[in-house]
């Protein structure tokens, strides 16, 4: 095949439409996925189609109106430029980052194009269209350098594919400021100009794979997430709130920073599920979870570690604020979950607290934790038992304190 001009620029068009064809296909069938990535998908799906029509519409020029290859055809390309970081801030982030974008900047054009000195001007029209799909890409770079972390190799990919989105259009523009040509036409027969076509026409294919690419990503780390949350709970379970908490104990062990582990479990859940349904318990542990989360204070980190038993870790604490920590959840589920079940059910919890330095490992401060809240258990419940885990024989609760226990006394 010869790479001729209007060879290469036949074969931008198709790879424009097909690649909107293939999108719009994705969007439309996958439906198992979340539908934010399928309207990030059509978003760039309705991009390419504008710019395939624009390429068909230039294409025409000689033979159609200038107001239509002219005027017409590079609105839809610049609303189409507008169209691509929106579609990737949704993709990737959920929300529309630049809704105002390709408005303003068709807007822009179409007040531009009235005018004759900027209409009969082809240095000016090529600035502005350029300038504007530079601003695009350089947005579209943006989006991706914020998930860089999250999701490398797209990131990185797509980053190289604007990138030579951005060095085309500068080429474009260097060209036309250097070299003055008749028509726009002439400017395509350039050497330089009919090498960043096909460079144009290489990051086209290479968009659409890094955004294949990208999605794989998401969705394995989406993946991996809910491996390691509870889906009942949405907190970290076993595995991740350990694997937090060695990272943070790790970086407290040279200074031997003080913290407590807190381990938290509900009254009888068993017999309210046989009293009330699993919904009711259900409901009970996200309860729990939600008041764990807003009652202990912003340095604390809060985990399910077992079917019914959630944890707490606190640096920077001692004992008395760890039992006043524990005090107040457990205060606060009692007064929300009977005030939900309309008074019909009073429910309370057993702590049980280890506080130490980061000297020692979390396996032995979940040890003495377990050890203290089987304690609270066996004591009736509604306890907070505390430990420091210094002995090296059995283990024996240095404190024993019932969460209403104060409270009822002051009021007495």
């Amino acid at each position: 095949m010869h790479l001729d001009t209007p060879t290469l620029f036949t074969a931008i068009t198709v790879a424009y439409y097909t690649g909107a064809l293939v999108l719009g296909i994705m969007a439309f069938a996958l439906r198992s996925l979340p539908k934010h990535i399928r309207l990030g998908w059509a978003g760039w799906s309705v991009a390419m189609l504008l710019s395939g029509t624009c390429a068909s519409l230039i294409g025409l020029r000689g033979t159609a109106p200038d107001f239509v290859s002219i005027g017409v055809a590079n609105a839809l390309m610049i609303f189409g430029f507008g169209i691509r970081p929106n579609a990737l801030s949704l993709l990737n982030a959920e929300r529309l980052r630049y809704p105002w974008l390709p408005f303003a900047a068709t807007f822009g054009w179409i007040a531009l194009y009235q005018v004759p000195w900027f209409r009969d001007d082809l240095i000016l029209r090529v600035l502005y269209i350029n300038i504007f799909s530079i601003l695009a890409m350089a947005l579209c770079i943006r989006e991706c350098w914020l998930q860089h972390k999250v999701q490398f190799i797209s990131s990185w990919f797509l980053i190289g594919v604007f990138g030579v989105d951005i060095m085309i259009r500068l080429n474009m523009i260097m060209l036309n400021l250097t070299t003055h040509f008749p028509t726009f036409k002439d400017a395509f027969q350039t050497p330089s100009l009919q090498f960043g076509m096909v460079a144009l026409l290489t990051a086209v294919v290479f968009k659409i794979v890094g955004l294949g690419i990208a999605v794989f990503e998401q969705m394995k780390g989406h993946y991996q997430e809910q491996a390691l949350v509870d889906a009942l709970t949405g907190l970290p379970n076993r595995r991740a709130f350990e694997s937090s908490i060695q990272s943070k104990l790790d970086g407290m062990k040279r200074d031997a920073k003080a913290y407590a582990l807190v381990t938290l479990e509900i009254d009888g859940l068993q017999s309210i599920n046989d009293r009330f349904g699993h919904s009711m318990g259900e409901a009970l542990m996200r309860l729990l979870g939600r008041i764990c989360q807003e009652t202990a204070p912003s340095r604390a980190q809060v985990g399910l570690i077992r079917q019914n038993q959630f944890a707490l870790f606190v640096p920077e604490t001692d004992q008395t604020e760890a039992g006043a920590i524990a005090k107040r959840i457990s205060r606060t589920l009692t007064v929300e979950s009977k005030r939900a079940a309309g008074k019909r059910l009073t429910v309370t919890l057993s702590c049980g607290v280890f506080c130490g330095d980061a000297t020692t490992a979390f396996d032995r401060a979940l040890e003495v934790a377990d050890h203290c809240l089987s304690k609270a258990r066996a004591q009736g419940g509604n306890r907070i038992v505390a430990n420091n885990g210094q002995e090296t024989g059995p283990l024996v609760p240095e404190t024993v304190l019932s969460p209403f226990a104060t409270r009822q006394q002051a009021s007495a």
